[in-house]
């Protein structure tokens, strides 16, 4: 291993070419803001939707840094399973020495006591479990060690940060899909700014439709997504789950639990913010009660399914993206036509209380 002073020559020593090609767009504010977390806290958790662009805030914020002796480190951990292996995982990466009088983690904490790093741990909510224990333990036992992680939820660990990438501003949003869709004709404004908006501001989505201009145009594309996502893809993209947008809404409806899933589902026929109480008015039945509702709209806005907005009470918001993959699975568990009844009936008024019953529905994996 490198020795103090020393920057390993490494690949997974974080550098400019993890960035996207072109680097970041729009994201200056992010990246400083996420720069500074860092400079005050030891574990900072950068979290937001799917597909808005936490790794790559992330790796911008970690390449700049250039306090750490023993290395800035990215590890990936999008395709691990097993959680029992992340502290060996981390080991791995950094080129650790293994031993075989310790537990993995022990071992990892010994190594890393007397280290000045920072390690960009990626792609943590499915392993929420072993990433806390790991990072509260090296936040303990290791004080020159500090963790960026990104996660679609917060770790939960004492003496954590987080920071919310929100979507992209429509400025922004523009600039980003001209850019990937450099080398097509000219495009206009306003349906440009009108498939923006569909797509949510989220860097993914946008990435991969201007890669429907290389087939069509862009009436084509607005035409296309008018009728659902489905189509937006890219076979080539180095992480499966960024290859569909529907990949990577699905991979976080893989990580709800079942009660939350058929609340996703039920709340996609809100077309603007809504509070809990609304949520209780139009989606309550006796499978899925007022409190079960008030406990998942919290838990849905914490696993970046909902944006939180302005407003008293507190507010939220489903973007369309995600609006789309959850009236989906309200068709699947056919329930749409009833939801969007009571939706109406609702924003019609008067509002009341009312549990209404149907049948208990198990929303598919």
């Amino acid at each position: 291993m490198p020795g103090a002073g020393q920057r390993p020559d490494t690949e997974d020593v974080i550098s400019s070419s993890d960035l996207p090609p072109g680097g970041l767009t729009g994201r200056a504010a992010e990246t400083a803001a996420i720069r500074r977390a860092i400079g005050q806290s030891r574990l900072v958790t950068v979290t937001g939707l799917p597909g808005a662009g936490k790794t790559a805030a992330a790796i911008a914020a970690a390449a700049a840094a250039n306090s750490y002796p023993h290395g800035v480190w990215l590890i990936r951990l999008d395709t691990l399973q097993d959680e029992t292996l992340l502290p060996h995982t981390i080991a791995a990466a950094m080129r650790l020495p293994d031993t075989f009088d310790a537990s993995p983690l022990e071992a990892l904490i010994g190594e890393l006591q007397a280290r000045r790093a920072l390690i960009l741990l990626d792609t943590c909510e499915h392993l929420l479990g072993s990433v806390a224990g790991v990072a509260a333990a090296l936040r303990e036992a290791c004080p020159g060690i500090s963790m960026l992680a990104t996660s679609r939820e917060p770790l939960r660990v004492p003496g954590e940060q987080t920071m919310a990438i929100r979507p992209l501003p429509m400025r922004d949003s523009v600039r980003l899909f001209t850019q990937r869709a450099s080398g097509s004709s000219p495009l206009e404004q306003d349906p440009l700014e009108e498939v923006c908006a569909k797509l949510d501001g989220l860097p993914l989505a946008i990435g991969l439709a201007a890669r429907q201009l290389g087939s069509g145009s862009l009436a084509d594309l607005l035409a296309g997504l008018d009728e659902g996502y489905g189509f937006l893809s890219d076979p080539h993209a180095a992480v499966p789950r960024h290859r569909t947008l529907q990949a990577a809404i699905g991979w976080s409806h893989l990580l709800c639990t079942p009660a939350e899933r058929l609340l996703w589902a039920r709340l996609s026929v809100f077309d603007s913010a809504f509070c809990i109480k609304d949520c209780q008015e139009v989606c309550a039945t006796t499978h899925l009660t007022d409190d079960a509702i008030a406990v998942g709209v919290s838990m849905l806005a914490e696993r970046s399914i909902l944006l939180p907005e302005p407003g008293e009470p507190p507010r939220f918001r489903m973007p369309a993206t995600i609006r789309a993959y959850g009236l989906a699975m309200l068709r699947r568990l056919a329930e749409e036509e009833e939801m969007r009844r009571r939706y109406r009936r609702w924003r019609s008024g008067p509002r009341r209380d009312a549990v209404w019953h149907l049948p208990q529905h198990v929303v598919a994996e």
